[in-house]
C-alpha cells in the first residue's frame, strides 16, 4: 500500500474514531445537560483553556461561526464571571477575551464530570482492554501533536 492510500485510510480511521467518540464519550451537548450553560458556552470555555486568549474573530473562526452569534455567548460568559473582555496587547483597539480564575475552577468542574461520565461508559471493559486504549490513545495524541 502506498503513502497516499495510508493516508487515506488513516483519514478515514480519524472520521470513523471522531463520530464513535462523540456519540460514545465526549459530546458537547451530553456535557452541557449537567451544566448551567449552553454547549457552545462549554465549547468556548475549552477553547479559551486551550488557546488562553484569543480575539473575537479568532474565535468565531474556529468554532464556525459569525463574530455576531459569538457576542451574545461572550456577553453571557462576561456576565456570569467565566470569561474577561481586554484591549489586546499589541493593538488596544481588537479586544482579546480569555478565561477568569472562576472560569477556570468552573471549567475543571466540568472536566471532572467528563472524566466520571467516560469512566462510567469505560467500566465494561477487562483490564486488558482498558491496558490497550490507554497505550493506543497515548500513541494516537502523540502522533497528532506532530501535525502542524
Amino acid at each position: 500500500m502506498g503513502n497516499r492510500e495510508k493516508m487515506k485510510e488513516a483519514g478515514e480511521n480519524i472520521l470513523s474514531m471522531t463520530i464513535v467518540m462523540h456519540s460514545k464519550f465526549v459530546n458537547f451537548h451530553t456535557i452541557s445537560k449537567t451544566c448551567e450553560v449552553p454547549q457552545s458556552y462549554i465549547r468556548v470555555l475549552f477553547i479559551l483553556k486551550k488557546f488562553r486568549a484569543m480575539t473575537m474573530s479568532e474565535m468565531a473562526k474556529i468554532m464556525v461561526i459569525s463574530k455576531p452569534n459569538l457576542t451574545p455567548v461572550i456577553d453571557r460568559l462576561i456576565e456570569d464571571g467565566y470569561v474577561e473582555r481586554m484591549p489586546g496587547p499589541k493593538d488596544r483597539r481588537k479586544l482579546v477575551i480569555s478565561l477568569t480564575d472562576q472560569g477556570r475552577t468552573y471549567l475543571e468542574e466540568v472536566e471532572e464530570k467528563v472524566k466520571d461520565h467516560t469512566a462510567g461508559k469505560l467500566e465494561s471493559l477487562s483490564a486488558e482492554d482498558l491496558d490497550t486504549l490507554n497505550e493506543a490513545s497515548g500513541k494516537i495524541i502523540e502522533i497528532i501533536r506532530k501535525l502542524k
